[in-house]
């Protein structure tokens, strides 16, 4: 998550609320990430999703735009930035336009020239010749858009470029106009799937944020956007977040350039309670009005209706969340949850020695039409087994020998934390499953349940399904 970690950062410096303890855990944060990030630069400039060649046109304007705003807040590679702006104008054709061939959004070429425009216009280190034979393409292919995702697109490369100009005005009317009411709330259906592969509500969110940060930008149609604002805080999950990295990283900006241009709330006192049992106020400053303030009702709650009662008193625009957790035991999970993936872990024996190696297998399967891009599984370690990473290793090895156009679906890589595997899987289709092993070494002598193993769709999380534990006796 480097790149909200950056938003954040710049928002608190341009709002002078930085502090030098902030910033250095920010930086912390961020230099991490940002190490990461440049081996995923391929060798002549442009990202893949990896670091493996050839370099992706997407991901590449996506680096463009999370490095320049890095670069506000943090020092890096001038040269890299150079490269890739390089890399990109050098991919655009005669007419202005760029091209992913390995991208599924209807009309792809205006999403992507939109899409790259925009980083390059943006991002303040571009080519103007470029970026004006952009704009140009847009303005005569305008006609052709038919989605809200594209028009989102569209209108963020116009407002990047010129706020001002008569046909970016025109556009933001349009987009404005386009706008879906939602019980004093407004979204955008995506219409079509994102360059990263959202979809149904999960699109709805990216669009959305694109659309509000386009208005909030240009200081257009205010009402709307201040509405935008209020489906994207409507739909933050129970983390505070939005589900997926690139639905998070759009809603920040959006809601960050609206804080950036509102007034502070002035001093109010905020009282909450569940059940008629109150918690301590909350007192609400022009220093503290964009922290966050949880209240935690721990064990309150009731079987059936709970009724959750919020007092306001003083004057100030405020957003709240409400959320709840419980457990289900796992035998009460009703299947029909688990039906858009499958998930199936076994292990070969059960019951074993210390020392003993035991081999867990591995099937992931979509069960919906269509094609989920990246699919991340969560494979839980077993409490006192050691991960054996050899057969890991060689199925990535294997896999990548395919090449990056293979379309069936390969383990692109693998990451290993103290309690899990996870694993990245490339292009699962709907009935084409996936299957591969890895071992794991008994260390001492227990009886354990595994821990329950998951599959998502990374960028549609609601495309999901949870493997049940097994009980391991090491003797």
């Amino acid at each position: 998550m480097t790149y909200p970690n950056v938003l954040v950062l710049d928002y608190l410096k341009s709002t002078n609320q930085s502090t030098p303890e902030l910033e250095m855990k920010a930086e912390e944060y961020i230099n991490l990430g940002y190490q990461r990030l440049v081996v995923f630069e391929v060798d002549g400039g442009g990202f893949s999703l990896y670091g493996d060649p050839p370099a992706r046109l997407f991901l590449s304007a996506y680096g463009l735009m999370e490095i320049s705003d890095m670069a506000e807040v943090y020092p890096v590679d001038e040269a890299m930035i150079e490269r890739t702006v390089r890399w990109l104008v050098k991919q655009q054709a005669d007419d202005g336009s760029w091209t992913a061939t390995d991208y599924r959004v209807a009309g792809q070429r205006l999403a992507t020239t939109a899409y790259v425009t925009w980083a390059l216009a943006e991002s303040g280190v571009a080519d103007e010749t470029a970026v004006e034979k952009g704009i140009t393409y847009l303005k005569e292919h305008y006609p052709e858009v038919k989605t809200g995702y594209v028009l989102a697109l569209t209108a963020n490369a116009l407002v990047a470029w010129n706020p001002k100009d008569s046909f970016t005005k025109k556009v933001l009317d349009d987009l404005a106009s386009q706008a879906m009411e939602d019980d004093g709330a407004v979204y955008w259906e995506s219409g079509v799937e994102s360059f990263m592969g959202a979809k149904s509500e999960m699109g709805s969110i990216e669009t959305t944020a694109m659309a509000a940060y386009a208005l909030l930008k240009a200081d257009a149609h205010p009402d709307v956007a201040n509405k935008a604002l209020t489906y994207l805080v409507r739909n933050k999950d129970s983390f505070g977040t939005w589900q997926t990295t690139q639905a998070t990283i759009l809603s920040l900006k959006a809601l960050i350039e609206s804080a950036k241009a509102g007034e502070p709330t002035q001093n109010v006192t905020v009282r909450v309670s569940l059940n008629g049992e109150e918690a301590e106020p909350i007192q609400i400053t022009p220093e503290n009005f964009d922290v966050v303030q949880l209240v935690t009702f721990t064990d309150k709650a009731v079987e059936g209706d709970n009724v959750v009662r919020i007092e306001i008193e003083g004057k100030g625009k405020l957003m709240y969340q409400i959320t709840a957790r419980y457990y289900v035991p796992w035998e009460l999970v009703p299947p029909e949850e688990r039906e858009p993936m499958t998930i199936d872990v076994r292990y070969d024996r059960t019951d074993l020695q210390v020392d003993d190696t035991v081999r867990v297998d591995v099937t992931a399967k979509l069960n919906v039409e269509g094609t989920a891009k990246m699919v991340v599984l969560d494979l839980g370690i077993p409490p006192g087994f050691e991960v054996q990473a050899e057969d890991l290793s060689a199925r990535v090895q294997q896999d990548l020998q395919k090449g990056e156009d293979y379309p069936g679906a390969t383990v692109k890589r693998f990451d290993l934390t103290g309690r899990q595997i996870i694993v990245y899987l490339q292009n699962l289709s709907y009935g084409e499953p996936i299957s591969f092993h890895y071992r794991l070494r008994a260390k001492y002598p227990l009886r354990v349940k595994t821990p329950a193993s998951t599959a998502y769709d990374y960028y549609n999380p609601d495309a999901s399904a949870v493997e049940q534990p097994e009980e391991v006796v090491v003797r």
